[in-house]
């Protein structure tokens, strides 16, 4: 069967509706995959692995960057990027009342992942097999023991936890033993 006419074309139009569109137009799509910060040098010539509104980062290695440094998501990612053999995934979100009152979000890069609700590890600081941890500040911030919980959503009130921001995101950043950079 042949589709052509009126029909074929409501059907190619309601087909166009379902791919989705990122809203800051900085994208492509494939798959059904929205693509974000379509410079980087990635697999997908840039990120389609991502969730926006939470934080799916853990509590290791953390690396906070901060306006003017990094001024937008592309730009937090590409520093994820820049450190592959120690960030895994990044979040950009407003972490501080003072980067809600100047309306710059941080950027925060870490090595792990947020844990599932019932788990919890305990880091040997003092092991001569860490590298790379930074021990100073993860005892300094009290992340450890790094105890699990539900993802939580980035807010853009100054109490950090009323008004919900869709423009937040997060996700992973996997160097592959290609050589070749999922995100």
């Amino acid at each position: 069967m042949r589709l052509t006419g009126p029909l074929f074309a409501s059907l190619l139009a309601v087909g166009a509706a379902a791919i989705p569109v990122d809203k800051d137009n900085n994208h492509d799509s494939d798959s059904g995959l929205s693509r974000i910060c379509r410079g980087l040098n990635t697999q997908d010539r840039g990120c389609v692995r991502y969730t926006r509104g939470f934080d799916v980062t853990g509590v290791v290695t953390e690396v906070d960057l901060t306006f003017p440094q990094v001024r937008s998501k592309c730009d937090c990612i590409q520093e994820c990027l820049n450190r592959r053999g120690t960030c895994a995934n990044y979040v950009w979100k407003f972490s501080t009342p003072e980067s809600v009152a100047s309306g710059h979000r941080t950027c925060t890069l870490y090595s792990d992942f947020n844990l599932p609700a019932g788990v919890t590890l305990q880091f040997d600081l003092a092991s001569p097999n860490n590298v790379n941890i930074n021990a100073a500040k993860i005892t300094a911030l009290g992340n450890n023991p790094h105890a699990g919980a539900l993802v939580p959503q980035a807010f853009k009130d100054p109490n950090l936890n009323t008004v919900p921001d869709p423009d937040a995101v997060s996700g992973p950043v996997w160097t592959l033993a290609n050589g070749q950079v999922q995100c």
